[in-house]
């Protein structure tokens, strides 16, 4: 009987330890899930940068169009092909061209013809008016007859100049027919390489827009020097600027990375399709001739551009940075119609969130830099972030007992 009470008491004492043990496991993980997460300020590096994607793009691009219309009878190169300035690229047919030349040089040579003969009819009339002007004053010469003669005279004078403005119009005309004819035979105006043909022989090439089909039969590209053409959001291209430091990847040649820098940012936008709110930026790209040799228009690229860097900075979460609206009271002392919003933190002080107003400035994928507001070691709430916000000033709260960045380092080092 004594044996079987024994067993009895030291059953029941192991189901009350089990108990215990749930009991301090299951309470002291409910009381970890209710506390707020937390970090101090500290100091450090802050890298401040953009990211946008876009396309490789030779620096010096040249669509190849004509401004004469006819049908392509030969080209000269092929894709890909890598040409000198000068170097012949397509003939169009010159037939019709010719004819037209020959046409205005014949209109040229009679338009002559007709302006030497009114020359010496002018200058007869001309030399004549003195004789009959003489004749009238001596009475020889009746006025009707004067004003006769004096008509023809002006009249041989109008003649000719109407004449040698014809000479003119039809000069003009012949140059015109020689530079189109001159324009028949396309060749390059840079030194690169044919980056996209687009022409065929027989096709029938047409002078105008460039977005029009048979406007542009080819595209020359210098290749001595390539970009990167990215498109920026715009509420960062306020923070882009010409000569800022850039990293650029591409897609088809992964684990490479090009060093560049901003050579140029649109001031304005395409206003186009879903590109509405984006801004071309170029990237000019620097490395060695062989990685930058192994480039081609048109390829994916992306880019990070470092737009602004501080060093030894306090630094707070990006997660503990809560917007709230300003003060309407305020607003009016300061002369604007609405509040503007303003950020604050979170301080754990005492056992109690306490609000505090900040000033911010640069920011990376982590941390703000902290200008004003805040001490290094003060305790910041990072979360959670849905609780964080409804959580009111001197209201009384649980902190969990490790920081944001103690379970990060516990994180890297099982990695």
């Amino acid at each position: 009987m004594a044996s079987r009470n024994t067993k009895l008491l030291l059953g029941g004492a192991a189901a009350l330890v089990i108990l215990i043990v749930l009991g301090i496991a299951f309470g002291g993980a409910k009381d970890e899930d209710s506390a707020y997460s937390w970090d101090a300020v500290g100091r450090g590096d802050i890298r401040e940068t953009i990211s946008a994607s876009g396309e490789i793009r030779a620096k010096t691009q040249i669509n190849i169009g004509t401004s004469v219309a006819g049908e392509i009878k030969a080209i000269h190169v092929k894709d890909g092909q890598d040409v000198k300035a000068g170097d012949l690229l397509v003939s169009i047919d010159q037939e019709r061209l010719k004819q037209a030349l020959a046409q205005a040089q014949g209109l040229l040579e009679a338009a002559r013809q007709d302006a030497s003969r009114l020359e010496a009819a002018m200058r007869r009339a001309v030399d004549s008016f003195p004789r009959y002007e003489a004749l009238r004053q001596q009475g020889l010469m009746s006025d009707e007859d004067f004003r006769q003669q004096k008509l023809a005279k002006e009249s041989a004078v109008l003649s000719y100049n109407s004449a040698r403005a014809n000479v003119a119009q039809s000069d003009a005309n012949l140059k015109a027919m020689q530079d189109g004819l001159s324009k028949a035979t396309l060749r390059a105006p840079i030194t690169g390489r044919v980056t996209s043909l687009k022409a065929e022989k027989g096709e029938t090439a047409i002078p105008g827009m460039s977005n029009l089909p048979g406007a542009t039969l080819m595209v020359i590209s210098d290749m001595s020097e390539m970009q990167a053409e990215i498109k920026v959001n715009e509420s960062e291209v306020v923070r882009t600027k010409v000569g800022q430091t850039a990293q650029v990847t591409v897609e088809s040649l992964p684990g490479k990375v090009f060093p560049g820098s901003v050579i140029e940012v649109a001031t304005g936008t395409e206003k186009t399709g879903t590109d509405a709110n984006l801004y071309k930026v170029k990237v000019l790209l620097q490395g060695q001739a062989s990685d930058l040799g192994q480039l081609r228009p048109g390829m994916s690229t992306r880019a990070v551009i470092l737009t602004r860097e501080a060093k030894g900075v306090l630094r707070v979460p990006l997660q503990a940075v809560l917007e709230r609206e300003g003060n309407p009271d305020e607003a009016q002392k300061q002369g604007l119609l609405a509040p503007m919003t303003r950020n604050i933190v979170m301080v754990f002080k005492g056992g109690k969130a306490q609000e505090r107003t900040v000033q911010v400035g640069i920011a990376n994928t982590q941390f703000f830099e902290l200008k004003e507001g805040l001490a290094e070691g003060d305790k910041v709430l990072t979360g959670p972030i849905r609780k964080l916000k409804e959580l009111k000033d001197k209201a009384t709260v649980t902190l969990r007992a490790r920081s944001d960045s103690d379970l990060a380092k516990v994180k890297d080092t099982k990695k």
